[in-house]
């Protein structure tokens, strides 16, 4: 089984840890990394990282854009970590955004994305050539994170469009313009947290999520950092608290739970959504627990899964 990951957004990221931030100052580092990243990418590493630890795990890969010096770069640290993608070149180069954490402080991650580079209509032409050729293996479709310029805020519906007619389960999590104008395109899950549903709401003027799900969405998850997750899913509607950890940096969190839930759905399809739902949680959670995005090693997920609080409402 293969989940197809959108990437169309992805950059190099430097990681750096500092006693606290002092505005005017010199810092000195504590520590520093720099690894692939954006969000398709966390996901992508959690999803590889859940091939050991859970049985039929499905393969991640990867479709999206490199360029430039950068894009070099970023495409030898993935190749270092065994994330298969399938990559379309672009003129301009991938970007490169930072993560400041407080070692004092790690809940107050300072987070600096990039835009990202503008992409040519034969580039994107390009990608979804490669898109259709891998959607005839594909088991599920990721959609996740933002857009490089001159992308379309629809573009993720196009990805809906073509999973749905091949049968593929699909989840869009982004937000804005982009998060509303795919999602007419009706995934069967949508991801987002409560600071995106709000800014939904204010722009779409109706009643989320509610109207998504009358629609035909079959599953809106609504997550809130430490506080309990909301999942509208087709079992019924449930709150799920995640379990209390030691946070070294929330920074991935939120992909961490989109790979752990797409993983439960197709590894374990007879699994109920409150399983489903508590494996998603305890990657979020593990998530935190590590200084870099994905599941920390030397913290039991079956551990964490046990710790989450999975109630009707």
């Amino acid at each position: 089984m293969n989940v197809i990951i959108a990437s169309l957004n992805t950059a190099i990221e430097r990681l750096l840890l500092v006693e606290s931030q002092r505005p005017g100052q010199v810092h000195r580092l504590l520590d520093d990394k720099t690894l692939a990243g954006g969000k398709g990418v966390n996901v992508a590493r959690v999803l590889l990282q859940l091939r050991r630890r859970l049985d039929n795990a499905p393969a991640p890969l990867l479709v999206g854009f490199l360029g430039g010096a950068t894009g070099r770069l970023c495409r030898e640290l993935l190749t270092q970590e065994k994330l298969p993608g399938r990559w379309c070149e672009t003129a301009a180069s991938t970007r490169i955004c930072e993560v400041v954490t407080e070692l004092v402080s790690p809940l107050s991650a300072s987070v600096y994305n990039a835009a990202g580079p503008a992409v040519r209509s034969e580039e994107l032409a390009r990608l979804h050539e490669m898109l259709a050729e891998e959607m005839q293996q594909a088991s599920a479709v990721i959609c996740t994170g933002s857009l490089a310029k001159n992308i379309l805020p629809d573009e993720y519906g196009r990805w809906i469009t073509l999973a749905k007619k091949q049968g593929v389960l699909t989840l869009l999590d982004t937000h804005g313009t982009a998060l509303l104008q795919s999602a007419a395109a009706l995934p069967d899950i949508i991801k987002i947290n409560r600071d995106e549903l709000q800014q939904a709401k204010e722009l779409a003027g109706n009643n989320l999520p509610e109207a998504w799900l009358a629609q035909g969405v079959r599953c809106v998850i609504i997550t809130d950092g430490r506080e309990p997750t909301l999942a509208l899913t087709p079992d019924g509607n449930y709150e799920i608290t995640p379990p209390v950890v030691d946070t070294i940096s929330p920074v991935g969190s939120g992909d961490a739970y989109c790979a752990g839930l797409i993983a439960s759905l197709l590894a374990r399809p007879n699994a109920g959504w409150k399983d489903h739902l508590a494996l998603a949680a305890a990657c979020g959670a593990s998530n935190a627990t590590s200084p870099t995005a994905g599941l920390a090693t030397d913290v039991s997920l079956t551990e964490l899964q046990q710790r989450c609080t999975v109630r009707a409402v």
